[in-house]
């Protein structure tokens, strides 16, 4: 699941190819992924300016020129890709094959972009240069929400871990009086918005702090550490790239630069980077936790 660095680095490209381009056509293909009905969604979205684009927690909100609003969330397996039409095919305008693109079904989008990460779920035509593919959104959503109702969903997120006024004592705050294991609470959105599997079980370890331990043994410095390793690791992996492997566009070589960083994660039966023990796995509610047993307690 895309998490916080993963989700920077796609507002980051969004921002760079997609800011300040109008919504020309779109092409609803799977209907449960929008909050209103296909034909009403459209309507509503064609022609619209895309201003800006930021993220909050794993939220990624897309500003219109109608002071409405666009909100997305991957959840487990949603990718984007951004198609250019730089290159067009023999005898195709470059309207034509847009045009063809966006009102595609989804067989012949995936036999004919063999580049897309996933079944393309909604398609955006963009200023009539580029189309822009949510693909994979079986869990995930494209939602068009007015301020108010905006508003309503981000009063659900706990802190950002990277607002810029935060830091690793006030997010220590968070723990006090709190009970349970450690890496459920980190991956509750209500306390941080947007840490998942993958950075908290790389927090802890950096941390030396197991994901069973109960928050209430934890010390006053050991939840200064893993506050600091957690913003720290967030930020290592944005710099260089993020956990997913599937590209955002056919020039893009960066994202998925950080998979090989992970000391912990997805590491099960390799030796521990730090001490040469086997690196173990468990389910921690629900979830996968890896660990140390030597380097962690």
């Amino acid at each position: 699941m895309p998490e916080v660095p993963e989700m920077e680095i796609y507002k980051d490209y969004l921002n760079r190819w997609v800011k300040n381009k109008r919504i020309s056509d779109v092409n609803v293909l799977r209907l449960k992924s929008v909050n209103l009905e296909s034909t009403d969604f459209c309507r509503r979205v064609i022609g619209r300016l895309i201003k800006d684009i930021t993220r909050r927690g794993k939220y990624l909100i897309f500003h219109l020129d109608d002071g409405h609003f666009l909100l997305t969330h991957m959840m487990l397996d949603g990718r984007l890709f951004l198609l250019p039409m730089e290159n067009t095919e023999i005898g195709h305008s470059v309207n034509e094959l847009f045009s063809e693109l966006v009102k595609s079904n989804v067989e012949d989008l995936r036999e004919r972009i063999k580049e897309l990460p996933g079944k393309p779920s909604i398609v955006f035509g963009l200023s009539e240069d580029s189309v822009l593919f949510f693909c994979s959104l079986t869990l995930g959503y494209l939602h068009y929400l007015r301020q108010d109702e905006l508003e309503v969903k981000l009063k659900q997120l706990g802190i950002d871990p990277l607002a810029p006024t935060i830091n690793a004592k006030a997010l220590t705050q968070l723990l006090n009086g709190k009970k349970g294991m450690i890496k459920p609470w980190l991956m509750n959105p209500k306390n941080i918005a947007g840490v998942g599997n993958a950075y908290s079980n790389e927090a802890l370890f950096g941390a030396g702090i197991l994901p069973t331990r109960l928050i209430s043994t934890i010390s006053s410095a050991e939840r200064v550490r893993l506050f600091e390793c957690l913003i720290v690791i967030l930020r290592d992996s944005i710099r260089l790239g993020g956990d997913m492997e599937e590209p955002f566009a056919h020039w893009d070589d960066f994202t998925g630069g950080y998979n090989s960083y992970f000391k912990v994660y997805d590491r099960a039966g390799k030796p521990c980077l730090v001490c040469q023990k086997v690196i173990q796995k468990s389910e921690v509610a629900g979830r996968n936790a890896f660990f140390c047993t030597h380097c962690q307690t």
